[in-house]
């Protein structure tokens, strides 16, 4: 009797035995499922993907082209061919970033306009960069750490007859949080700028002061009545520089259609060479700003020089800017100094 019980102890054991195990295995499972993080592999910063920065879209229609800028700053616009991207709200200071301005150009690239920048700007006490990138098939060229009210970086890109002209500020590492929201804006407008196949605007203006006068210059040199028309406001001033009589000058007004036929049948050789320039000695020129107030009154005029004016090129004339309330530019007028001979 003692051996048949205890051999039906051991049969026991040996039956319930493979039910013990399980029952414990069932307990770490359950217990593994109530804290995952105790078991298995923990993931790794790595392994999480970046956060992608979230952007707002633009369009100009006018001028044809779209880009993107980063999300919470804003971007204005008072006038179709300029906009202004500022850094979000509550940054202190001055909070413009980057704007970008769209001009009449009859270059065939950018190289002119970057070339003329550098050049304006060599010997000013910075060591401008250069370089050059493919967007949307057209090159950039572009500069860094132009002078100026702040160290700039400045993009020039040529597209279907438009200069599409980017500044960004402040260009200089220094500048901390100011300069880290320059590059963002920067990074996202460079990624992302697309050219249209269509634009509503057929004649964009000219802003720049030195694009001005360099399609001047080419417009009277090339004897184009089309080039001269698209530089020339309503009206236009001719006139005469003489030291001799008491006013100084004598001039009449002109709409554009004569002003054309009296510049290139009276005032430009059959091969002209005209020179314009903007850095002159004023002082050694007869006439001056005050003495076109009264003709041009409450105007921004800029006065330009230029030599080898008049049919036989013997003389110089002030060609006056002037700039409408949207930073365009005009011709605004002509002032025959004859016989000169200014240095």
């Amino acid at each position: 009797m003692l051996f048949t019980f205890r051999r039906w102890i051991g049969l026991s054991l040996f039956l319930f035995l493979p039910f013990i195990l399980w029952a414990c295995d069932l307990a770490v499972l359950t217990e593994a499922n109530q804290h995952p993080t105790l078991t298995g592999p923990t993931e790794s910063a790595q392994d999480t993907p970046a956060a992608v920065p979230t952007q707002q879209e633009y369009t100009n229609q006018d001028f044809g082209y779209s880009l993107s800028y980063p999300d919470g700053y804003e971007l204005q616009s008072s006038f179709p061919h300029t906009v202004l991207f500022l850094a979000p709200p509550r940054t202190p200071g001055h909070r413009e970033r980057a704007w970008l301005t769209a001009e009449f150009s009859s270059e065939q690239n950018a190289a002119w306009y970057a070339t003329h920048a550098r050049d304006e700007n060599a010997n000013l006490g910075t060591e401008i960069t250069s370089s050059v990138q493919v967007l949307d098939g057209e090159q950039a060229y572009i500069l860094g750490r132009l002078p100026g009210q702040d160290l700039n970086r400045q993009v020039f890109i040529v597209h279907t007859g438009i200069l599409y002209h980017l500044t960004f500020v402040p260009d200089d590492p220094a500048r901390g949080e100011e300069y880290r929201q320059m590059e963002a804006i920067y990074a996202a407008i460079m990624g992302s700028l697309r050219f249209l196949p269509e634009r509503r605007a057929a004649q964009p203006p000219v802003t720049d002061m030195g694009n001005m006068i360099h399609e001047l210059e080419r417009a009277l040199n090339a004897r184009s009545a089309e080039g001269i028309a698209r530089l020339l406001g309503d009206e236009f001033v001719l006139g005469e520089l003489n030291p001799a009589t008491a006013e100084g000058v004598t001039y009449a007004r002109y709409g554009p259609a004569d002003s054309i036929r009296l510049i290139l049948d009276n005032h430009l050789s059959p091969n002209p060479s005209l020179a314009l320039l903007y850095h002159v000695d004023w002082a050694s020129i007869p006439g001056s700003l005050d003495t076109y107030s009264g003709i041009f009154p409450g105007e921004v005029v800029t006065p330009i020089l230029a030599k080898g004016w008049g049919p036989n090129v013997a003389d110089e004339a002030v060609i006056v800017i002037a700039r409408r309330v949207d930073s365009s530019l005009f011709w605004r007028g002509a002032f025959v100094l004859q016989g000169a001979s200014t240095p």
